[in-house]
Parts: structure tokens; sequence; C-alpha cells
């Protein structure tokens, strides 16, 4: 008894390395291999092709040993000390991969490139851990070769996999990084092969058990265990998919989901033992069917998940732990039914196979279907069908797979089979898509990443959503999305090539078209939003046909370090940081990267929602980014309190801008049509949204703020936050930002430049955060009398503080307008007080107009 309880304990701390290895080595090759689909998948598959291959490499030899003590101390000093030497190699091969698989590759090199580097670089490690439970297995059969262990062993390896998904994402990685996880992670091994050694084995009398029933032939068993490996994580696969839809997809939803699978398996690995003690054959065909009819509760759940996800929020309040307990309450109801019945399955069948080809090759069967089920589902059959017909399709393969239908089962295997039929004909789906009220769904498309969607609202504007929660900017936001292209072209001299990494709607995009000369590279993850663009007054098919345009479907860090090419402009789409993933695109590597790739006088401006983040966050991207751009600036991409957009600009020469450098910039006359319309005409608009240096941003943050980087991607951790939380209004973050960052003229422009002109600017900036701070608490409103008592004399003032601030001066030259028809005398008055305040023309022009007509 102390011995199997110590091997329990073995396997449990075994399970939670394993695991939490997976969890660490996918995150830091993704960071060189991308993350495409088609890399993550090859990442996985690797993985568990690893461990399919040891299972059955060494499992025979491990169940003919007399020393299995020896075999799995051996195992699990290996796995240990091989993680300690990926320290040192892994660095090396992401140097290394992204040159292989080259910045246009095809998904079968980069398949084929991903798969093999990952495979052979964690063999040593990923084979040992797949004989670890056929190791501890044949330990235990020492005491009595007929007693069935497995799923006790079973339950308590996945449980430590539970232990180590939640400990290494909420735990280890904020804490230490995730090198120094490894370390742990592999004193954990080696803990476990200095233990096993302790522990006294007897040798043990092989068992001649047979199947009971005939009719469970070799064959069927290998293609049961591979079936339901394949069917297993298939619906893992699918089924997460429909959950990113409404969870937040954070790096803790993943863990939070991840958890809850294996949990369940633990669980119906653990009851199967203590409740079954026999294998009789006709156990799989309750399991079976029972199995598929979970997953039928799945699809009628996830049809339902928005209400579900509603009401739980409402119930658990906002925070990251009432956050975390709603997913996984989410993710308990849609995977612990079918997880139970799964780690029942298994353990069914891996019993059975023992004494027929041994635990080592029922393991390696179960385990090569699982790596092949995110292609086969995930490239394959969920983006051709869907995630509805795909999780049928995981009914369908379970029912087939039943070996015989007792009349005790018949029954519910045909109303399992009916209430399937029925969903498939139904008109429901599992689109957790929100559409404004009075809107509708315009395109949808179901890609092997995500869930792409195009939806209007009541007023006609359109909005690019990606997997329901990330709004990827709409007709709504071109003004603000176009001059996020032309603020970075405008601040370079002479740009010939740009580079865009994200694209969103286009529009960004679309504003390169004016600018002459002009040679664009656009790389963009989600292939599906090349199909879009055409909804949003762009065609990636058109941009092609110029000659000019490199459109790419790829991973932006991956690209930036793999390219030879130099640009003149890199440009760096807003990224929700809290998206699992994003912080990879706010490491100080990552930016490092980016530098290289500018040409001498070069600039990269990456562009930030403070709407989507929140101080803690922007003081850590600020500081890593400041320390690979030491000359760098903060601006703004427009004037907005509701959906505010800075932008780091970072230089690899100090900016020293001449006195009219835009009349002297802009010499065609389309370009400077558009210019117009983006309220770009002047050095003061174009100078205007300037805040100050970036260092000065990282200072007034925090004293001593940590740098996000590969090995500690500290965004990963602190992002969640402000989405988990209930945060305050995004104005007030930026008007937080606004008073403590004072800019100055000699940080921006040459020094040639007249005392006047810098006297302006500094006017314009003062005038901006006035009126920037005006806007605070002023509700829309249609109500002119009510603009008129909350706004015009705030604004007045902020147009006596500078004459060349438009923004501030256009809204009262509208309103003294809209006021004439039913208050001519107020209109009349607030033309004269605006006269009054600035010496600009335009005030006297419309008070002349308007009431020469009166006369």
């Amino acid at each position: 008894m102390p011995r199997q309880f110590a091997l329990y304990v073995l396997m449990t701390l075994s399970g939670f390395a394993g695991v939490g290895y997976e969890v660490v080595w996918s995150r830091m090759l993704t960071t060189a291999l991308g993350h495409e689909i088609v890399a993550v998948l090859a990442v996985l598959a690797a993985f568990f092709a690893g461990l399919a291959l040891g299972a059955w490499t060494f499992g025979g030899r491990i169940r003919r040993s007399d020393h299995p003590t020896r075999w799995y101390a051996g195992l699990e000093a290996a796995i240990g000390l091989w993680a300690l030497a990926l320290l040192a190699l892994l660095p090396l091969v992401n140097e290394l991969v992204p040159v292989l698989i080259s910045t246009e590759a095809g998904s079968g090199r980069q398949w084929t490139v991903a798969f093999l580097a990952t495979f052979l670089l964690l063999l040593p490690a990923t084979a040992a851990m797949g004989a670890t439970l056929a190791a501890g297995e044949r330990i235990l059969a020492a005491d009595d070769p007929n007693r069935r262990v497995i799923g006790g062993l079973y339950a308590a390896n996945t449980l430590g996999a539970v232990l180590g998904v939640l400990a290494t994402t909420f735990v280890l990685f904020p804490a230490v990084g995730l090198s120094r996880a490894i370390t742990v992670l592999a004193i954990a091994n080696l803990i476990c092969a200095l233990v096993a050694l302790g522990i006294v084995y007897r040798p043990a009398v092989e068992t001649t058990a047979t199947l009971e029933d005939p009719r469970w032939s070799r064959p069927r068993l290998i293609v049961a265990l591979f079936i339901t490996g394949l069917l297993g994580l298939g619906y893992e696969v699918v089924a997460l998919r429909a959950l990113s839809q409404v969870l937040e997809n954070t790096i803790f939803t993943f863990a939070n989901v991840l958890a809850v699978y294996l949990l369940g398996t633990a669980l119906g690995a653990a009851l199967y033992q203590k409740v079954q003690h026999n294998n009789p054959p006709r156990h799989l065909n309750r399991l079976l069917p029972g199995l598929a009819a979970c997953v039928v509760l799945g699809c009628l759940l996830l049809s339902q998940l928005t209400p579900i996800n509603q009401a739980l929020l409402s119930r658990l309040g906002s925070g990251l732990a009432p956050a975390v307990a709603g997913e996984m309450l989410i993710a308990g109801a849609v995977f612990l039914p079918p997880t139970l019945l799964m780690g029942a399955t298994f353990t069914h069948l891996a019993s059975a196979a023992k004494p027929v080809f041994g635990l080592g090759r029922a393991l390696a069967l179960n385990t090569l279907g699982a790596a092949l089920a995110p292609l086969v589902f995930g490239l394959l059959i969920l983006p051709a069908l869907g995630s509805l017909a795909a999780l049928l399709v995981i009914v369908a393969g379970y029912l087939l797979l039943v070996p015989s239908w007792p009349r005790e089962t018949v029954a519910a295997g045909l109303t399992t089979a009916a209430a399937a039929l029925a969903l498939f004909l139904s008109p429901l789906n599992l689109r957790a898509l929100t559409v404004p009220d009075g809107g509708e769904l315009l395109a949808y498309r179901d890609g092997v990443m995500a869930s792409v969607a195009v939806v209007s609202d009541a007023s006609g504007g359109r909005h690019l959503k990606l997997n329901n929660h990330y709004t990827m900017g709409g007709t709504a936001t071109q003004f603000a999305d176009r001059r996020q292209a032309h603020l970075p072209l405008l601040l370079h001299a002479e740009p010939a090539d740009v580079l865009l990494l994200g694209i969103g709607t286009g529009a960004t995009m679309k504003a390169t078209l004016p600018h002459p000369d002009l040679s664009v590279t656009a790389v963009e993850l989600v292939p599906e939003m090349w199909d879009l663009l055409d909804y949003f007054g762009i065609s990636a098919e058109h941009l092609r046909k110029l000659g000019n345009y490199r459109l790419l479907t790829a991973d932006a860090r991956r690209f930036v370090r793999a390219t030879k090419d130099q640009f003149d402009v890199i440009i760096a789409d807003i990224f929700h940081p809290s998206r699992d993933g994003a912080a990879a695109l706010y490491t100080r590597e990552h930016f490092a990267a980016v530098r290289d790739r500018l040409r001498r006088g070069g600039l990269f401006c990456q562009w930030l929602p403070v709407y989507q983040l929140d101080l803690e966050t922007l003081a850590i991207i600020a500081a890593s980014f400041t320390e690979v751009f030491p000359d760098s600036h903060v601006t703004l991409a427009h004037f907005s309190l509701g959906q505010p957009v800075l932008g780091l600009l970072g230089y690899l020469e100090p900016p020293a801008y001449p006195e009219g450098y835009l009349r002297q910039r802009i010499t065609d006359r389309a370009l400077a049509e558009e210019l117009m319309a983006m309220r770009l005409t002047s050095d003061y608009e174009l100078f205007g949204g300037v805040l100050g240096t970036a260092p000065s941003l990282a200072r007034i943050l925090g004293d001593e703020v940590a740098v996000n980087t590969d090995d500690h991607p500290l965004v990963a951790f602190t992002a969640p936050n402000f989405v988990y939380g209930d945060p305050e209004p995004p104005g007030a973050r930026l008007l937080a930002l606004t008073g403590q960052l004072k800019p100055t003229p000699h940080e921006w422009v040459a020094a040639t430049a007249s005392e006047d002109f810098r006297q302006r600017l500094v006017d314009y900036w003062r005038a901006r955060d006035a009126y920037l701070a005006a806007g605070v608490g002023v509700a829309p409103t249609n109500d002119l009398d009510v603009l008129l008592a909350q706004v015009a004399t705030p604004l007045l003032r902020v147009v006596q503080t500078s004459k060349d601030f438009m923004p501030a001066y256009r809204p009262l030259l509208v309103m003294a307008r809209d006021l004439h028809s039913g208050n001519p005398r107020a209109s009349r008055s607030l033309l004269l007080a605006l006269e009054q305040a600035s010496p600009r023309p335009e005030a006297r022009q419309l008070r002349i107009k308007l009431f020469a007509e009166e006369n």
C-alpha cells in the first residue's frame, strides 16, 4: 500500500510537470514559428506524436523488464535533464526556424518545418513522457498482476496535469517567467526519479488474461483506441472554438478550459476503476452511446452560451476571481459530462488492450488519434462544415464505434441519433454573435483560426468582429483608422516602403493609396480578413493588381523576424493586449526585431488602444518600447475621449522637424485633398497630438516598471485584469496622461524654428488638453440649448488659448449655424463671442452670410 500511494503521488507530480512543459514550450515556440493555425497545430501534433512514439517504443520493453522502477526513474530523469538542455537550445532554434519557413511560405512548408523542428527538438522529453504511465503500471503489477490500476494511475497523472495547467498559468508564469518555470518543472521530474529509486520492486507474474468477448478483436481494439483519441480531442477543438465567441480568450481562458477538460478525464478514470471490478466488453456498449449523448447535450449548451454567460456575469460580478469562476462553470457545463465518460472509456480500452498488445501501445494509439484531431477537425471539418456539423460528426463517430447494441441500449442510441439528426436539420447554429439592435449580419466566415463577421447597426454602419468579442473597426472609425496611416507616413520625410502589421477593416491600408511612389507590404494573421474588405470600400484583389501592394497572410512577429527587407516606415495596428498571444507583439524582442527592419532615418509606430488597457499595462509596454527606441515619442491619433488611441513613435535618430515642414512635405495634389478631409493641413495639426517623449510616459506611470519580454510576458497577465474588471472610463485614463505629460518644442522641432512657431505649438498643446478636459461628463445630445449651456463657454476658452486649434473652433461654427433658424439672437451672440476669442475670419464670414440673408 505505501508503494502504491507513493507511486500515485509520483504520477501526480509527473503529470504536473508534463502538461506544464506543454504549455511553456508551446508559448516559447510560437514566438518564432508564428501564431498561424498551421504552426500552432504543428506544435501540438509534434508534442502528441512524441508521446505516442515513446509509448509505442518503450512500452513493450518496460512490460518485459524485471526493473520497471529503473525505467521509471530513468524516464523522469531524462525529461528533467532534457528540459534543462532546452533552455539553451530553444533560443537557437527560434532564431533559425523563421528563416527556414521564409516570409511567403505555403502552408505545407510551414507545417513541415514547424512539425519537424518541434518533434525533433522535444522528442527526448516527449518520448520519455509517453512511457511513464506504462512504467508506473508495471511497478504496481508486482503486487497483483490481475489488479486493475490503470484507471487510478491515469487519474493521478491527469489530476497532476490539472494542477500543472493552473499553477503554471496563474502562479509560475507571472512570478518567474517561462525559463524559470521550466527549471521548477525539471526539478519536479528529478524528484520523481530519485523517489522512484527508493520504491522496492518485486518481480511480477505476467498476466495471461484474455478478452471475455471474442468479437472485441485486436483490430477493433486498435481502431477503438485511435478513434476515441481522435474524437475526444476533436470535441475539445470544436467546442473551444464555440466558447471563444463568449469567453474572453485571455491566457487564463485557455488554462481554465484545459483544466476542466483534464479534470473530467481524471475523475472519469478514477470512478471507472473504483466502480468496475471486471472489464466485460459490454461496458463499452454503454459508454460510447453515453458519450454521443453528452456531445448532443454539449451542442444544446453551446447554442445558449450568450444568455448563460450574461446570467453568470450578472451574478458573479467583475474581477479576475469571479471571471475565472464563471469561465470554469461554463467550461464545466460543456466539458465535464463528456470528459467523465472519455476518462472511463480510455481506462476500459487500455485495460482490455493490456493483455493483447500492452499498455504502452494502447497509449500510443490513443495519443496518435489525439495528435491528428487538431488537423482533422481544426483545419478540415470545422471550416468546411461549421461548429455544429463538426460536433455531430463526433456524435456519429461514437455511435458507429459501438461494438454491439444490446436491447437495453438500443433505445438510448436511437434517441441520441434522432436528436443529432434533429439538430442537423434545425436552424440552430453555434454562432454566439451579437448583432446591434436594428442591424443585421452581412457576412460570416468560420475560418481555421477564428470566426469573422461583418454586422451592420441601425444607422447602416458596418463593423468587423473577430470571435464576436473583438470589434476590429468599422465604417464609423474610418477617420481615426486612416489617420493611423497618415500620421507616421507624414512624419517621415520621404517614405518609399511601408510595412503594415495587421489590417483590420483595411482603412489604414486604404489611406496609403494617395501617398505617391509608395510600396506597401501588409501582413494579416487571420486569412478571412482579406475576403471581407469589400464591405469596407477596399478590395484586396484590386490592390494586388496595382503592383506596389504585397498582401500576405502571416504572423506579424514571425514575418518581421524572417524577412530581410528594409522599410522606411513600419506601422503596427491596434492589437488587443488581453487577447492570448497578443503580448508577444509588445515584447522587447519584437520591438528590437522591428528596429532591425528599419532603414536609416526610419520610423516605427505602434498604436495602442487606451480604451482596451489600463495604465499598468500601458506602463509595461512603454518601458519595453523605450528600451529599444530611446528616441521615441507619444502621440494621439485623434482627440477622442470615448476611444482614445496612443501611438508610440520610435525613431532611429532624434526628430527635428523644421518650421513649415508639412507645406514642404506635401507636393501631391491628391494627397493634399485627402489630408484636408483628415484635418492635417498644418504643422500644428500634424504635431498637435504629441503628448511628450515615451521615456517620460514610462516614468510617470511608475518609477520601476518591469519590461515585457519573451521569457516573461507580463502583458499577458496584466491586460486581462482590464477585461475582467470594471475599469474607469477611457477618457479618465487619457486625462491622467495629458495632465502629467508636458511636451516641449525642443524635443520635436528643429533649432532653426522661430520663437513664434514654438509658442503657437505650445499654445496648441495647451488648447488640446483643455479641449479634452472640457469633454468630460458631456453627454451626447441634439438639444442645442443644452449644448450651448454645457459646451459653448468651455470651447470659447479653448479657442482663446490657441488660434490654430480648429477642433474647438469648428463645432462652435456649426452650433451657431444650427441655432440660427430657432434662436437667431443666440446664434449672433455666439458668433460675436467667437470673433472676439480668435482672429480667424470664419466666424465673421458666417455672421455676415447668415444675417445678410435674414435682412
